[in-house]
């Protein structure tokens, strides 16, 4: 609860108990894992991290986009 000036009233002792045991209490129980899901065993291939080679749509973009930046470069020569 916020006062009408803004700031917070101090915390008690009896919530700094509360606190703590609630603190406490959660250290017993596993937390979330750290470990991405992609690199968790047992997932389907599709589900994990890719690796290695770009996917074929990727490597033709990268070609239409150097082609368009050469096509460019040429005309642009080409009319100087």
């Amino acid at each position: 609860m916020v006062s009408g000036s803004g700031h917070r009233p101090p915390v008690t002792e009896g919530v700094a108990e509360v606190i703590v045991k609630d603190i406490n209490s959660g250290e017993d129980r596993a937390g979330p894992s750290e470990v991405p899901m992609a690199f968790l065993p047992g997932l389907p291939v599709a589900e994990q991290a890719p690796t290695g080679a770009p996917r074929p749509l990727g490597k033709l973009l990268l070609a239409f986009v150097t082609g368009g930046i050469l096509a460019i470069g040429l005309l642009l020569w080409w009319s100087a």
